[in-house]
């Protein structure tokens, strides 16, 4: 038996080691969507403590009213792609700020991170770092794409009472099958073999490979923008989890979900019928004529999310 289960991992070890993505072809649309950012006003960078001792980034837009918005950018992304979101949301009188995910632009090292669970750790730390201050405010946690799905997983999570309502943006659900298009493989490839062999092996008590790339994005090359490959530990993390469905049924804050009706990547009208069935009260929003890339600046977009941050209850 000892002699299979060395065999047995010694295969999954190859199987992790050997089956690495291939990075996909840059995409115009996402160089174009870059050289249009609206960076008008862009803060500077700011730092926090993490618990780990680590300075972390993140961009501040100072408000006058009762409310706190925490946004997290997408996939491969940084602060800077929600400006023209951030000052929208500011302009209707909150304070916000937009973190660099750790793996991301000046968080840390670029396409990892050190455990499963850290981002969400960071997000505490962040918010325990403001709190002293700013005891009665509502706080809102509001992520675009990849940051829509880690919002979705922060809510059901052992956080998720740190903030009073959460809105995912285009979140990027791509498990189960259904919500996202065939087209989203564009954008990234994952070597499922290798995730599936780290999995195994994780689950054995073994994370020593977990450094190694599972997702590679059709970024442009040399662009110092874009973080163009994640670990397995990362892709693990900055998503909203394989059992998520079951983390949201048990979410008593309220969640909205926000979708442009000519996403390309994803599905908007399909939201629904994944998310209702386990959270009744989820209130799901699309907006005609948006589409995936270049959402978090289109100005239908900014309209419906500052209707939903001013309209949306806390509890």
């Amino acid at each position: 038996m000892a002699v299979g289960l060395v065999i047995a991992m010694a295969a999954l070890l190859a199987v992790a080691v050997a089956f690495g993505s291939r990075p996909p072809a840059p995409l115009p649309s996402v160089a174009a969507a870059l050289k249009r950012l609206d960076l008008d006003g862009l803060p500077p960078i700011s730092r926090y403590a993490a618990r780990d001792g680590s300075m972390l980034a993140y961009r501040a837009y100072p408000g006058e009213g009762p409310h706190v918005a925490l946004l997290l950018h997408g996939s491969a992304s940084q602060s800077s792609v929600l400006n023209a979101m951030a000052r929208a949301i500011n302009g209707a009188g909150a304070t916000v700020y937009a973190l660099d995910v750790r793996g991301h632009g000046e968080s840390g090292r670029r396409g990892d991170i050190d455990y499963i669970g850290q981002l969400e750790d960071d997000v505490a730390d962040f918010i325990h770092c403001l709190r002293p201050a700013r005891t009665e405010m509502v706080y809102t946690l509001a992520g675009f794409s990849a940051g829509g799905a880690f919002t979705l997983r922060v809510a059901g999570g052992r956080h998720g009472d740190l903030f009073d309502r959460y809105i995912a943006i285009a979140p990027a659900l791509v498990f189960p099958n259904g919500v996202a298009r065939p087209s989203n493989d564009a954008w990234a490839t994952v070597s499922l073999p290798r995730i599936a062999g780290l999995m195994v092996l994780n689950r054995v008590g073994i994370h020593r490979f977990d450094s190694l790339d599972v997702v590679q994005y059709a970024a442009p090359p040399d662009d110092p923008f874009f973080t163009r490959a994640y670990s397995y530990r990362l892709a693990m993390n900055f998503s909203a989890g394989l059992d998520y469905l079951s983390a949201l049924r048990r979410v008593k804050k309220p969640v909205t979900v926000i979708a442009g009706a000519d996403d390309d990547q994803f599905y908007a009208d399909r939201y629904a019928a994944l998310l209702k069935p386990v959270k009744p009260d989820i209130a799901i929003e699309i907006v005609p004529g948006v589409g995936h890339v270049g959402a978090t600046g289109a100005p239908a977009m900014l309209e419906e999310v500052v209707r939903v941050f001013r309209t949306m209850p806390a509890r």
